[in-house]
C-alpha cells in the first residue's frame, strides 16, 4: 500500500512539474515574441495604419475601380510582428496577411534596413506612411517610410566585391499568378521593383506601383568582366530597370519619382576595352570617370515589355499576346535617366500620360553598349523618353528631355535621341489606333518603319520633328487615317507610305521657319505655316 501511495504521489508531482514548465515556456515565448492581436475590424494587426485606397483618393472611385479588390482595410503593421531583424518581421507580417486572404503590410515612418531582397505574396501590398506632399512630380515630394537595401561597396582590385552583396529587389513569390499586389508610398533605396511573370502565359492582375521614390538601382552586366578585363571591373547592365512589371490585366504605375537622388555612382580607373584600331588590342582608360558604374544608365519604368527571348517584329495579338494586355497605365511619374529609355510599355488601350522625363545634357561615353569595346560614331545608347507599342494607345500630356551622348572625344553624337517612338523591332507592334496628343519635348516624335499603320492622331504636340514611316527596309507599306495636325514643330514633318492609303493629312501645323514638309503624294497637305513644302514623292 505504501509503495502504491508513493507511486501515485510521484506521478502527481511530476505532472504538476511538467505542466508548470510548459506554462513557463509558453509564457516566455509570448513575452519574447508577442503574437499581434487582430484589429477590431477582424483583420490586420493591433497597431494598424491607414486604411484608405490611395488610388481612389487621387483619381476618384470609378477610374481604377479594380483597385478596390485590394484589401486596403486589412493593415498589418510591421512593428507588431516579431523578429530580430526587419527581414524577419516583414516575413511574419506578409505571411500573416497572405494567410488571412491578403492585405497591407504597413511600414510606419522610419528607416528599415533590409539585408536581402523581399518578396510579396498573392494579395499583399506593402505601404508606407502617407506623405504631406502627394504629387511625386513636385520637387518637395518627400516620403516618410524608407526601405534601404545593401549598398555595393566596390573593391578596385583582385576579384572585386561579390555582386551578391548588393543589387537586391522587391519581387513576388509566384509572379505568374500573384494578383492584388503592390508597392505604395515607399522611399526605396537600392532596391528595384521587379514583378515579372511570363508575359504570354501569366494570369497575374491588379498590380499597383504608386507614390514610390526609387534611387540607386542597378544590376551588374552578367558578361562583365570579359576574359581580357581585370576581374574587379563592373558595368551597369543596360537592361536593368527601376520599376519593371508584367501583368495580364490592370497594371497601374503612377505618381512615382525615379532617380532624383542617385548617390552611389563610382569611378573605375583602369577599365579596359578592345580597340577598334588595328595594332591596338586593348585600351586602358586610366581616368576613372570615362567608364563609371552608373545607376542611371538603364531603363526607368518598363511595363509588359520584358521577355527573355525577345519579340517578333511587327507583332499582332496572335504572335505576341503579351503586348496586347488590357488596363495598362503609366501616368504622373517623374523619371530621370542618363541612358536607354525612361518609360517603355505596351498594351491594348495603353495609356502613358502626364509624365515628366529628365535627362543630362552634355553626356559623354567611351564604350559600346556591351562595355567591352571602344565606342564608335554609329553607336546607339538608346537615349529615348517614351517607347510604346500596342493598339488603341493614348500618349498624352508628357513633358520630356532627351540628350544624345557625345562619342568619346570625337565630334559625333550617339545614334538615338527619340522623344516618343514606336518601331517594328524590340517589342514593337503594328499600329491600329493611337492618339499622340499635347506632348512637349526637345526631341522628335516617330512612328518608325511600322507597317500598315492606321487610325493615328498626332495633334497639338510641341516637338522638334515628326517622322512617320510605314515603309520598312526595302519593303513598302501603306497607311490609313493618319492625321498630323495642329502641332508646333521646330524642324521637319516627314510622312511616308509608298503603297499609298486613304484619309491621311498634314494640316495646320506651325513650323520654326527652318523645316520642310516631306510626304507621299496620297497625303493631303494644307494650312501649314513656317515650313518649306517639297514636291511629294511616291
Amino acid at each position: 500500500m505504501n509503495n502504491i501511495f508513493l507511486s501515485q504521489k510521484n506521478r502527481k508531482f511530476w505532472l504538476i512539474f511538467l505542466l508548470t514548465g510548459l506554462l513557463a515556456i509558453i509564457a516566455g515565448l509570448l513575452f519574447s515574441n508577442p503574437i499581434p492581436l487582430m484589429s477590431s475590424n477582424g483583420c490586420g494587426s493591433t497597431s494598424g495604419g491607414p486604411t484608405d485606397n490611395p488610388i481612389t483618393t487621387k483619381y476618384g472611385d470609378s477610374v481604377y475601380s479594380w483597385t478596390q479588390e485590394i484589401k486596403w482595410n486589412c493593415v498589418y503593421n510591421i512593428k507588431d510582428f516579431p523578429g530580430s531583424a526587419v527581414d524577419d518581421q516583414f516575413i511574419a507580417a506578409r505571411d500573416t496577411a497572405a494567410k488571412n486572404g491578403g492585405g497591407v503590410v504597413y511600414f510606419p515612418g522610419g528607416i528599415y534596413n533590409f539585408k536581402e531582397g523581399i518578396k510579396l505574396k498573392n494579395g499583399v501590398v506593402i505601404r508606407g506612411e502617407n506623405p504631406q506632399v502627394t504629387d511625386a512630380k513636385s520637387d518637395n515630394y518627400t516620403l516618410l517610410s524608407q526601405l534601404v537595401f545593401p549598398k555595393y561597396e566596390p573593391i578596385l582590385s583582385g576579384n572585386g566585391t561579390p555582386n551578391d552583396t548588393a543589387f537586391k529587389n522587391i519581387s513576388t513569390t509566384n509572379p505568374d499568378q500573384d494578383s492584388n499586389i503592390g508597392v505604395v508610398n515607399l522611399d526605396i533605396n537600392r532596391g528595384a521593383i521587379s514583378l515579372l511573370g511570363n508575359l504570354n502565359q501569366e494570369t497575374s492582375k491588379n498590380i499597383v506601383i504608386f507614390g514610390d521614390r526609387s534611387n540607386n538601382v542597378a544590376l551588374p552586366d552578367p558578361k562583365i568582366p570579359a576574359d581580357f578585363q581585370p576581374k574587379w571591373v563592373r558595368y551597369s547592365y543596360r537592361f536593368a530597370a527601376n520599376i519593371e512589371v508584367n501583368g495580364q490585366e490592370n497594371v497601374l504605375v503612377a505618381n512615382n519619382r525615379v532617380n532624383d537622388n542617385i548617390t552611389d555612382n563610382y569611378e573605375q580607373p583602369g577599365y579596359q576595352v578592345k580597340s577598334r584600331k588595328k595594332g591596338e588590342q586593348i585600351i586602358t582608360y586610366t581616368e576613372g570617370w570615362k567608364v563609371p558604374f552608373h545607376y542611371g544608365n538603364h531603363y526607368g519604368i518598363v511595363v509588359n515589355r520584358s521577355k527573355p527571348d525577345g519579340f517578333q517584329i511587327g507583332a499582332i495579338p496572335e504572335t505576341e499576346p503579351g503586348l496586347f494586355r488590357k488596363g495598362i497605365v503609366i501616368r504622373d511619374n517623374w523619371v530621370y535617366h542618363t541612358m536607354r529609355v525612361a518609360i517603355i510599355g505596351s498594351g491594348d488601350g495603353l495609356i502613358i500620360k502626364d509624365n515628366i522625363v529628365k535627362d543630362e545634357n552634355g553626356k559623354q561615353w567611351w564604350t559600346d553598349p556591351t562595355g567591352t569595346q571602344q565606342i564608335h560614331g554609329a553607336t546607339t545608347l538608346e537615349n529615348r523618353a517614351i517607347d510604346w507599342s500596342g493598339w488603341n494607345v493614348i500618349i498624352e500630356g508628357n513633358n520630356y528631355q532627351v540628350f544624345r551622348h557625345k562619342i568619346a572625344d570625337t565630334i559625333y553624337l550617339s545614334v538615338d535621341g527619340e522623344g516618343i517612338l514606336i518601331q517594328e523591332c524590340c517589342g514593337g507592334t503594328i499600329v491600329n489606333g493611337a492618339k499622340i496628343i499635347k506632348n512637349q519635348g526637345n526631341a522628335y516624335l516617330g512612328l518608325y518603319k511600322v507597317q500598315d499603320m492606321k487610325n493615328v492622331e498626332i495633334t497639338e504636340n510641341v516637338v522638334d520633328k515628326i517622322f512617320v514611316s510605314a515603309d520598312r527596309n526595302k519593303a513598302p507599306h501603306k497607311m490609313d487615317n493618319v492625321k498630323i495636325e495642329n502641332n508646333q514643330v521646330e524642324t521637319d514633318i516627314i510622312a511616308r507610305a509608298s503603297l499609298g492609303g486613304n484619309g491621311n493629312t498634314i494640316k495646320n501645323n506651325v513650323g520654326g521657319g527652318q523645316g520642310k514638309i516631306k510626304y507621299s503624294c496620297h497625303i493631303q497637305v494644307e494650312g501649314n505655316t513656317g515650313f518649306t513644302n517639297e514636291p511629294c514623292f511616291n
